[in-house]
C-alpha cells in the first residue's frame, strides 16, 4: 500500500489561509482520485485544515513539536548554511519533520511505500496502482522525472524531464529507507530525505546501497501560484526569450485527459 504524505505550513506563515485551503482541497482531490483504493493520505498539521472534500482514507494527523528556530538547527552552520537562507531553512526544518511525522504514521497504518507531496501539487491518479502492482518485488522506490510545469489559470503545461530536481513530490520510497528520527532532534539531514530533491536517488544509493527505478509516465504537475515558498512564479513569469522558447517546445496543452488523470480544475 502507498503512503502519501501532506505536510501543511503553519497558518501564521502563510500568505493567504483561505487560498492554502483551496490547493490543499485540490491536492487531496488528487491523491484520492486514484484508480485503486490502496493508500493512505496522511496530513500533517499545526493547524487543522478545514477543507470541502472527506475521503475514507484521509487521515489527519496533529503535528505537536513547536516550531525550530534558525539558530537552534543542530546542522546550520556545518551544512544546512550551504544551501538555505536562514528564513527558508526554518521553513524547510518544520515542513521536512512534518513529513518525517507523517511517515511514522504511514508506516503504522500499513503503507509499505510512502511519498511525500506538497499541499498544492498534483499527482496522477495512476501511482497508487502501479505500486501495488510493482511493490511485491520489493524495489527500493521510484522517481518520478517526467512532470508538467503548470502556472495557475493557464491553458498550457511545460513537460519537465527532470522535474525531480526542482520538485519535492517525486519519490516513492520503500517503509524500511526512511529513518524515523527522535522528534526531539533538530538536525536537519534527519528531515530533508524527500526535501533533497535530485539528490534523493544519490542519498538513498549512498547510505543504503539501493537504487529507486524510473517511474514510467509522466507523474506530476507542479504548480505555479502567488503562494510557492520558491521563486518559481518570478521565473517563469519573466519575458525572456528563452521562456518563449520553453513554452513553444516544451509546452502542451491542457486537455481534458490530463484534467481527469490529476484532477486538475480553475480554482
Amino acid at each position: 500500500m502507498l503512503g502519501f504524505v501532506v505536510p501543511i505550513k503553519p497558518k501564521a506563515v502563510s500568505k493567504d489561509w483561505e487560498y492554502e485551503l483551496k490547493l490543499l482541497e485540490r491536492t487531496a482531490r488528487s491523491i484520492c482520485g486514484q484508480n485503486c483504493d490502496q493508500f493512505k493520505l496522511i496530513i500533517v498539521y499545526n493547524d487543522k485544515p478545514e477543507i470541502n472534500f472527506q475521503h475514507k482514507n484521509i487521515i489527519y494527523l496533529y503535528y505537536p513539536y513547536p516550531p525550530v528556530a534558525v539558530s537552534e538547527i543542530e546542522d546550520f552552520e556545518t551544512y544546512v548554511i550551504k544551501y538555505y537562507s536562514r528564513v527558508y531553512a526554518e521553513r524547510m526544518m518544520d515542513k521536512g519533520k512534518k513529513i518525517h511525522y507523517g511517515c511514522k504514521k504511514a508506516i503504522e497504518e500499513g503503507c509499505g511505500y510512502i511519498m511525500s507531496i506538497d499541499s498544492d501539487d498534483l499527482i496522477s491518479n495512476k501511482l497508487a496502482s502501479f505500486v501495488a502492482r510493482n511493490g511485491d518485488s520489493n524495489k527500493a522506490g521510484w522517481r518520478i522525472k517526467k512532470g508538467f510545469i503548470f502556472e495557475e489559470d493557464s491553458i498550457l503545461l511545460i513537460r519537465k524531464l527532470d522535474i525531480q530536481n526542482i520538485n519535492g513530490s517525486t519519490h516513492i520510497i520503500r517503509k524500511d529507507l526512511i529513518t524515523i528520527p527522535d522528534f526531539s532532534s533538530n538536525l536537519f539531514w534527519n528531515y530533508n530525505l524527500f526535501e533533497a530533491h535530485g539528490y534523493t536517488y544519490d542519498r538513498i544509493k549512498d547510505f543504503h546501497n539501493e537504487l529507486l527505478d524510473d517511474y514510467p509516465l509522466f507523474g506530476v504537475i507542479y504548480v505555479v501560484h502567488k503562494n510557492n515558498y520558491s521563486n518559481i512564479l518570478q521565473l517563469t513569469k519573466t519575458r525572456t526569450i528563452k521562456n518563449f522558447v520553453k513554452k513553444i517546445v516544451k509546452g502542451t496543452f491542457l486537455t481534458t485527459r490530463i484534467r481527469k488523470e490529476y484532477n486538475l480544475y480553475k480554482l
